[in-house]
């Protein structure tokens, strides 16, 4: 990310415009629970929270902080910025487990929640599993 956008600033002239769009786990949040990816079980319209992703998040909160100091240094400013819930669907434990660890960093869950997981889909064959991940979308703007 931060070269990325060194480049970025370099290359554009003033008024030019980057999208920054990432994964949102802010710094200040640290590795609470309810700041993770939540992973859920839908069964017809019934939706059911089984787990969390547990993952390291340096290289989010480096992305935060080239930011931050690329607005302090007054390359860019921010403008429009939203923070949303993007989802991801998997119809077995196998896909989500290859997507798992090709997508997000090797994210692993913690044993409980995996067991709570499996038990889940055990009694539910026809489960679904959702994983909501935030996202942050930000237009920056060189000066």
């Amino acid at each position: 990310m931060g070269h990325a956008l060194h480049e970025a600033c370099r290359v554009l002239k003033p008024g030019g415009r980057v999208v920054d769009i990432r994964p949102y786990f802010p710094a200040s949040l640290g590795n609470r629970r309810h700041a993770r990816q939540q992973v859920y079980c839908q069964v017809a319209h019934e939706v059911n929270q089984v787990a969390t992703l547990a993952r390291e998040y340096v290289d989010f909160h480096f992305a935060d902080r080239v930011v931050a100091e690329a607005v302090a240094g007054r390359e860019i400013v921010t403008g429009a910025r939203t923070v949303f819930v993007f989802r991801h669907y998997f119809d077995s434990l196998e896909l989500f487990d290859r997507c798992r660890a090709m997508w997000w960093d090797k994210a692993h869950i913690p044993v409980a929640d995996r067991r709570l997981l499996e038990r889940t889909l055990g009694r539910h064959p026809s489960a679904v599993i959702r994983v909501d991940t935030p996202v942050q979308l930000q237009v920056l703007t060189k000066i």
